[in-house]
Order: structure tokens, then C-alpha cells, then sequence
């Protein structure tokens, strides 16, 4: 495996994109390139398409999608382009490749850059819902037209743990919405329409297994996912006067404990609910880098940040190359 992963890197060496097909384009229908549940959440309407631009990320299927993606067993998504690049690194190491063997980035790096080592595809996804749900249309389509076999989806990233001491991993149950229920209520087409948050059970189990193997501090537990930093996370550190006190705050987040939440962050039932429409295994596994019920700033000191975050990689990394 490891030889077909260099001759992998030999072949897309310093490319910016991914290379054409060598030969005249084959069109992968969504439908026929996968080859699990996933072929039932498949667009038949992308068959009709002679070519399908992914936009934001500087792909089509004129390009030779099998050559870089076909192998892909995991897709690893965060937020943030420098830490999905710094995974490349912890992946290859893990991997006894040289760090050479980081492609990337691939594609366009405007909104959000594509790193692959080995089996694993690594996007970042920028902050919320809204950059979020582009990447993991045109990612799922990415891996369809590829022909990956149906490949698991983990986010990492950070957020406010709620009842949980700094640096705990909060490995996501469900995810639950910023007015405290269990469902994700999306709007398509002018009309709301509601689908189920819940992480796959036995990936989220895993990781937490993984967690305690490793010794890191890590507890399994709803995440609420709000759609924004300040307000919607009941925080009174903005930029402008809010409706709410002190009291309201507390006696929001001790709800949400009470309800199971354990950390809050922006892009969990999203996440958790799109992946699962679209037949791929999810979990979620963040960084907590403060109590909320402690107070709204992040007042850990830079080393203690970095290895809050490296614990939660940690978990992520190892578990992907013990399951590859």
C-alpha cells in the first residue's frame, strides 16, 4: 500500500490540480461509481450532466478523479486550511511516508484547500453551516465520480466544552440545534424540512475506545451547533448590547447540560445529517478550550491551546490508520 501511495504522489507531484484523463473522459454516473448504501442518496439528475463543474473547488469530471481519489477510505474535514496541512504531515508520519507524500493543495485554495496522504482526503471547510455545506456537496460528488468505496466522514475541530474541563475531547453523540433540539431544520426550496443528527454509532464508539487507549481526556456527548460565535451560543463578550443577562446565559447552558450537551461549536448537525443522507459513516471529535459554564474567553495560554487540539488529532489520526 504504501508503494501505490509514492507512485500516487510520483504521478500528481507539484500539481496544482488533478490531472486530466489521459485518454477521452468516461463519465461516472454518482449512482454506478458507488458501491454501498450510498448509491440510494445519489443524484440522478448529475447522469444528465455532460460535465459536472465543482465549482468551489476547482474540479470537474473532466479530470482523472480515480487516479488521486479512487483509493479514499476516510474524509477528514476541519475549519481550518493550516491545521487540515499539519494533519497531511501527523498522517504521513503515521504512515512511515515522507512528508512528501502530502499532495496539495489541490484545486482551487480561495475558500478551501484539499490535501490527500495515502487513503485519506483532508478538506477544510472554513467557519459554519453555510461554507460547510458547499465542500461536503462537491466532496461527496468528488468521491462518487472517483469511485471511492463508500468512505467514513470525521470533522475535527475546536469549540467551548459546556460542564467539561479544558482540553476534553467531546466526541459527538447527536448533534442538537442552537434552541436545544435534536434535529437539524434545513431550508430547501422555501420550505423547512428536518433530518436526523445522530453521529454512526459504531464510529463514535470507536473513537471514544480509541480516546481511552491513548489516555487522552475525551467524554462522548451531544454537540449544540449554532449558527454563529456571540449570540447564538448565549455568549455576552459582542460587540453589541444583548437582550439577555448573566442569568439567562447560565440558566440556558445549564439546560443544554442537562439535555446532554457537552460542547458547542458551528457546524456539527450539518455535518452529522449530511453525511448520513448521503450513506457515508460520521462522527464529530472537537477540542474543548474552555468551560462555558466558567465564563465566555478562551484565556488558556497558546501551548495549552496547541495541546488541546493535538490530543483530539491524536485520537483522529490514530484511529484512521488502524482502520485503513
Amino acid at each position: 500500500a504504501r508503494q501505490a501511495w509514492l507512485a500516487q504522489v510520483a504521478v500528481v507531484s507539484c500539481c496544482k490540480t488533478v490531472p486530466a484523463m489521459p485518454v477521452a473522459p468516461v463519465k461516472k454516473s454518482p449512482v454506478k461509481a458507488c458501491r454501498s448504501a450510498a448509491d440510494k442518496a445519489a443524484n440522478p439528475l448529475l447522469n444528465d450532466l455532460a460535465v459536472d463543474f465543482l465549482y468551489h473547488l476547482g474540479f470537474s469530471t473532466e479530470l482523472n478523479l480515480p487516479l488521486l481519489f479512487g483509493d479514499t477510505k476516510f474524509v477528514v474535514m476541519g475549519g481550518s486550511a493550516d491545521r487540515m496541512e499539519s494533519l497531511g504531515r501527523l498522517f504521513a508520519k503515521k504512515f512511515r511516508l515522507p512528508e512528501c507524500a502530502v499532495i496539495g493543495p489541490i484545486g482551487k485554495t480561495e475558500r478551501c484547500s484539499i490535501y490527500k496522504v495515502g487513503p485519506v482526503t483532508l478538506v477544510s471547510h472554513g467557519m459554519g453551516v453555510p461554507s460547510l455545506s458547499i465542500m461536503m456537496n462537491e466532496i461527496i460528488k468528488v468521491m462518487r465520480y472517483a469511485g471511492a468505496d463508500n468512505p467514513s466522514f470525521i470533522r475535527i475541530g475546536t469549540s467551548g466544552g459546556v460542564g467539561v474541563k479544558p482540553g476534553t475531547a467531546v466526541i459527538s453523540s447527536h448533534g442538537i440545534s442552537a434552541v436545544l433540539e435534536a434535529k437539524l431544520e434545513h431550508v430547501e426550496c422555501g420550505k423547512v424540512v428536518e433530518y436526523s443528527t445522530q453521529a454512526d454509532e459504531g464510529l463514535a464508539q470507536g473513537l471514544e475506545a480509541m480516546a481511552q487507549k491513548l489516555g487522552v481526556a475525551a467524554e462522548k456527548g451531544a454537540t449544540m451547533c449554532a449558527d454563529d460565535f456571540f449570540e447564538g451560543q448565549g455568549r455576552l463578550d459582542g460587540a453589541c448590547a444583548t437582550w439577555y443577562t448573566e442569568q439567562d446565559k447560565m440558566e440556558f447552558l445549564q439546560k443544554a447540560y442537562k439535555l446532554g450537551v457537552r460542547n458547542i461549536e458551528m457546524e456539527s448537525t450539518f455535518f452529522l445529517s449530511f453525511a448520513r443522507r448521503a450513506g457515508h459513516k460520521a462522527a464529530v471529535v472537537c477540542a474543548t478550550l474552555l468551560n462555558r459554564l466558567n465564563g465566555d474567553q478562551v484565556t488558556s495560554t497558546p501551548q495549552q491551546l496547541a495541546e488541546f487540539t493535538d490530543n483530539a488529532l491524536s485520537i483522529v489520526v490514530t484511529y484512521v490508520a488502524e482502520h485503513i
